[in-house]
């Protein structure tokens, strides 16, 4: 049933016309000029630029005018457009609107795979809806394209095809629609990945794709929108939030009753004395076992100053789409993006030399310790999850690292990957703990994850302004 599908521009196109030249203007880059178009496929494509026209119809203006040699042409042009993301196909019940299909990636080719009439389908585990620009849609990491939901009826049959379902088997096809409607409907589905076929004996088709078995949804989900390929948003360093309001600063200031001092090692001394790099990357482990003695403050205080303290500060303008912006950057002995080091630490003391238990900020311009709390049921509860995740009893614990994310400072430069470069960014922050570590003689261990709920209560932060990332135990090395 797709020659009943309607094929129309998506709504922020506009066509110039030139003589017989048609110029078809998309958002950025997707522009295509149409030459020395026949006869039928120029009043076809102006069918299709002006009001819209079934895919049958179209075909049938170029068939009588220009013969059944000039549709393989014809079919090109729509490619073109599809590949420009400009081509929406759409099901519709007599003149309503119920669905449509956009393409959101250059990759999106719709198959016009035909709905089998005894063959049951169902919604992939991987699609879902939600509202953008003020309409709901229905998405997939499995696909290069989005259905507008446009019509309730069209919604609640998205809704019957949480289970498996036949359009032989069903009474009443689509709620109130016709039964051509529905294979309409079915047909956009299907051919833009948001449904898969059944089994006989009751399995998704697409279960049986061991690669795709082995996918979280959320991580799938993640994974496709955070890179480019299949989605349309702006990707990369576009300070998506200059003009709306100001970059947040490099630096957090925490308000404490007590700022602790922490030991400055010799970094000129430690280039020249300090293990060879070789050395220290093959001798990396996670040890889990500590020694009789908790490691020092001033052990502590030379680990926090080789990993994690601000080594340069400076103000600049950022040049935005909307003009220069004042920010302020910083380095730091690890890599970040853009140099905007949206992470903080967080150091929770179980048992540490001249350190009492509690949880504590590090500063890392200072380069001292901000008291937060002493030891309280909050500080046991971020051990024992700790201890949860590495099977390291609870007591043997000394410092717990939890290293945080401020989501805005990254979030106002960059769209899309964001999120991803945070996660890339406690990984090198890990990486460098570890070999720092293993200089020093300390015993250090990745925990795998955290509770960033109970984080934010005890640090007192909103969970969306600043949660915790990533987690990391550090200890003295057992004899």
């Amino acid at each position: 049933m797709s020659d009943a599908l309607f094929l129309s521009l998506r709504r922020d196109t506009h066509v110039e016309r030139r003589g017989d030249e048609l110029i078809i203007h998309g958002a950025g880059d997707r522009t295509v000029n149409f030459r020395n178009l026949s006869r039928g496929i120029h009043e076809a494509m102006l069918r299709l630029t002006s009001t819209g026209e079934t895919e049958a119809n179209l075909s049938d203006i170029v068939l009588s005018n220009d013969g059944a040699g000039a549709l393989a042409e014809y079919y090109y042009h729509l490619r073109v457009l599809e590949q420009k993301c400009l081509l929406w196909r759409s099901a519709r019940a007599d003149a309503t609107l119920l669905a449509t299909v956009t393409p959101i990636s250059p990759c999106f080719e719709f198959t016009t795979k035909p709905v089998t009439r005894n063959l049951r389908y169902q919604l992939s585990r991987f699609a879902f809806t939600r509202a953008l620009a003020g309409e709901v849609v229905l998405e997939s990491p499995l696909s290069h394209a989005r259905v507008i939901i446009a019509d309730p009826r069209a919604a609640i049959f998205v809704h019957a095809l949480a289970r498996p379902c036949a359009i032989a088997e069903t009474g009443d096809p689509g709620v109130g629609l016709s039964e051509d409607a529905v294979i309409q409907l079915l047909t956009l589905l299907i051919n833009s990945g948001m449904v898969t076929e059944v089994e006989e004996d009751g399995a998704a088709r697409e279960e049986a794709d061991l690669s795709l078995k082995s996918w979280e949804f959320h991580d799938l989900l993640f994974h496709t929108r955070s890179r480019m390929g299949r989605h349309d948003q702006p990707v990369g360093g576009t300070y998506r939030f200059a003009g709306e309001f100001p970059p947040p600063s490099a630096l957090k200031v925490v308000p404490s009753v007590e700022k602790i001092p922490l030991y400055r090692p010799d970094i000129e001394r430690l280039k020249q004395e300090d293990l060879p790099f070789a050395f220290v990357q093959e001798g990396r482990r996670s040890i889990r076992t500590y020694g009789a003695q908790p490691l020092t403050k001033c052990q502590l205080g030379e680990f926090l100053y080789r990993v994690a303290r601000v080594t340069d500060y400076r103000e600049v303008d950022a040049p935005t789409p909307c003009g220069p912006v004042h920010t302020d950057l910083t380095h730091r002995p690890y890599p970040s993006g853009g140099a905007l080091y949206e992470l903080e630490m967080y150091v929770v003391v179980n048992a540490c030399q001249e350190l009492a238990s509690g949880l504590y900020y590090y500063d890392p311009l200072n380069h001292e310790l901000n008291k937060i709390s002493g030891q309280s049921t909050k500080v046991e509860e971020l051990l024992a999850g700790a201890s949860s995740a590495t099977l390291i009893p609870s007591n043997d614990l000394q410092v717990l690292l939890i290293v945080s994310a401020r989501f805005q400072r990254i979030a106002w430069k960059y769209a899309s990957m964001a999120y991803a470069a945070v996660l890339k960014h406690v990984g090198v922050l890990y990486q460098t703990m570890y070999l720092v570590a293993t200089a020093m003689g300390l015993a250090p261990c990745g925990v795998g994850t955290g509770n960033a709920d109970l984080f934010s209560r005890a640090v007192g932060v909103n969970y969306y302004d600043e949660s915790s990332v990533g987690e990391f135990l550090l200890g003295s090395s057992p004899a």
